[in-house]
């Protein structure tokens, strides 16, 4: 004999399904950045994130910013994106943080990849550009 959960059962079991899995499956996604494309927040496969000052910066596609002075060390984070491949992925990696022209260092940086390039890192903590941020990007 099979037990049947009565229809207005049926309603609450999927509910609580759904919440259960929900969880597991925000764990195989990426964040994204907002359709406009004003978003801060990249969605790569392994996210590139720096250390800078005690904050956690995430990259961004832009490479050709409006560098100030040197700010000091900042170390990007290790990644390996695919574990148990054989591979051990990325070491952190030690780079020079420079300040962006015209924007506070708390909100974003940039980060010397190769010489005379920089790549723009923002502030995990911001959820959408300032507009003295938004100048810099739309230029690239």
């Amino acid at each position: 004999m099979k037990a049947l959960l009565p229809l207005a059962g049926r309603g609450r079991a999927w509910a609580l399904l759904a919440a259960t899995l929900a969880p597991l499956s925000a764990g195989c996604t990426s964040e994204s950045s907002s359709d406009d494309g004003d978003g801060a927040r990249p969605a790569p496969s392994c996210a590139y994130v720096v250390e800078y000052d005690g904050r956690r910066y995430l990259g961004r596609e832009e490479t050709d910013v409006p560098v100030g002075k040197s700010l000091g060390g900042a170390t990007r984070t290790a990644c390996d994106d695919t574990p148990g491949d054989g591979d051990d992925g990325e070491g952190p990696a030690l780079m020079t943080a420079f300040a962006v022209r015209g924007v506070d260092p708390g909100i974003a940086i940039a980060v010397a990849e190769d010489t005379g390039e920089y790549r723009l890192v923002v502030a995990d903590t911001v959820k959408e550009l300032p507009p003295e941020l938004k100048k810099v990007t739309d230029r690239s």
